[in-house]
């Protein structure tokens, strides 16, 4: 979780961001609601359900969780802050080889190394100013942070269609206390 952690109010397992946050604590609540949501869409789904679905272009869950943590990697420690001997699977040959998953790999795994990635941005961003530019694109923090919360809101609907072909879990986000389940979101 990021710096953010007390400026929200919890619903279920996601959150809603303060709505009287400054600019800085309001972009990272909201990338943080959008990471958090992506793991609640796919709590407890099978490998093998999320193996049986894809789209016509051949975009899959396992895939679209390892393009997440790629992305966060690439525009965090990569771009902003200058990292190196960071690791893609994306090749020359390959340039969207993240989203090729091997049938070895587990959802659990890839949820495990998002999570692993996210801690690792999190440091970055923790004393990161938003009009600091990033060290390889002329890019302010403000940008990425946008960008990624863009990205990640773009793949989580992806997710939310692909996890419903599943196994039928549908849902926008954890219900709150006491406010009623929808239909196949507690699958």
């Amino acid at each position: 979780m990021s710096t953010a952690d007390s400026s929200r109010a919890r619903l279920g397992d996601a959150f809603i961001p303060e709505h009287r946050l400054g600019e800085r604590d309001m972009l990272l609540a909201y990338l943080d609601r959008q990471r958090e949501l992506v793991f609640w869409k796919l709590e407890g789904l099978s490998d093998d359900a999320a193996r049986a679905v894809s789209t016509a272009s051949g975009l899959t869950i396992h895939g679209l969780v390892r393009h997440l943590e790629s992305v966060e990697r690439w525009w965090v420690r990569d771009r902003f802050a200058g990292q190196v001997g960071l690791h893609y699977a994306w090749t020359d040959e390959d340039p969207d080889g993240e989203l090729h998953v091997p049938a070895d790999v587990t959802l659990e795994s890839l949820l495990a190394a998002y999570r692993e990635e996210i801690a690792h941005c999190d440091a970055v961003l923790a004393h990161a100013d938003l009009d600091q530019a990033a060290v390889h694109r002329d890019h302010s923090l403000r940008w990425i942070l946008l960008h990624l919360i863009e990205e990640i809101s773009r793949h989580l609907g992806h997710l939310d269609l692909l996890a419903e072909l599943a196994d039928g879990r549908v849902g926008e986000e954890p219900a709150g206390p006491g406010e009623p389940v929808e239909p196949g979101a507690d699958l």
